[in-house]
């Protein structure tokens, strides 16, 4: 571990964490032109950011682009924003909820962007109709695994912008190992459970020190082997003082050589606190 407990992820770690999340990453300078994006964004964008004139170009009815942009540079940060994603044509639309960061000043300025899609089904369905790739979780994993790398992907000689990204990024970050112990954790998810002042009591921990329905998350530790995805699932996490934290999970697993690593786990304060939490039945797994 590190002197903070924090143990920052490797440059490869941090290329796969953001390349292949389940949830839409860019980063862009003060204007929305791309530095780079993941395959979740491409899904969003309906393209490519550099087939877009290099920018991300965003509809809302209260958000525009601009609008979000000003608002950043004025709050610094903005939370569960909705947000309509288009393609230069017009004829691509998706809806999200975002979450973005201003960072630095001037010439420097970057903007670090979390879209999670909003989906018809937030849970798995039978369904294996590829025309609505938002209709369920199963059909948006499906899109993002077979949408190929972009052009603007994260690679290791933008290692500073993906730390950057990972240290500041507007939503919690955590990689847990096998082993189900807490590999690594961004500072927002080290403060959304409220371990800011002892990291060390959460990071290095296995994270059922964090889940309030441990049964829950054994389950999803014995489906590694499946990579069983966990797709905009409702639970709860305990904080440090033991009250519960009403969470958002997107959730997917790395693997090489055909045996899971790590989880990639994104996880948003859920902005529907008082929502009947998901359970493992809810995806029609037997409990």
């Amino acid at each position: 571990m590190s002197n903070d407990q924090r143990s920052a992820p490797s440059v490869d770690q941090l290329i796969d964490v953001i390349a292949n999340s389940s949830v839409g990453i860019a980063v862009t300078d003060r204007s929305g032109a791309v530095v780079l994006h993941n395959r979740a964004q491409s899904v969003l964008m309906g393209g490519e950011a550099d087939q877009l004139g290099g920018r991300i170009l965003v509809d809302g009815s209260a958000d525009g682009l601009q609008t979000l942009i000003q608002r950043l540079e004025k709050d610094q940060r903005v939370e569960n924003v909705q947000v309509t994603y288009r393609d230069a044509d017009g004829k691509h639309q998706q809806t999200a909820r975002v979450n973005a960061v201003l960072t630095g000043s001037g010439a420097d300025t970057r903007i670090h962007w979390v879209s999670r899609p909003e989906l018809g089904e937030r849970l798995p369905v039978s369904n294996n109709s590829t025309e609505d790739i938002t209709s369920d979780a199963a059909s948006w994993i499906r899109a993002v695994n077979e949408r190929p790398l972009p052009t603007l992907a994260p690679a290791k000689d933008q290692e500073d912008v993906l730390r950057e990204f990972y240290e500041v990024a507007p939503v919690a970050i955590h990689l847990i190992g096998v082993n189900g112990q807490v590999m690594h954790a961004n500072p927002a998810d080290v403060s959304l459970v409220g371990y800011t002042s002892s990291p060390n009591e959460y990071v290095g921990q296995h994270i059922r020190t964090i889940y309030e329905d441990e049964g829950l998350l054994d389950d999803f530790l014995g489906r590694w082997d499946e990579d069983s995805p966990i797709i905009n699932f409702r639970a709860n996490f305990l904080t440090r003082e033991g009250a519960p934290k009403p969470v958002l999970i997107f959730s997917t697993a790395q693997a090489e050589g055909g045996s899971v690593t790590n989880t990639r786990c994104f996880v948003f304060s859920d902005p529907e606190p008082q929502r009947e939490r998901d359970t493992i039945s809810a995806f029609g797994w037997p409990a």
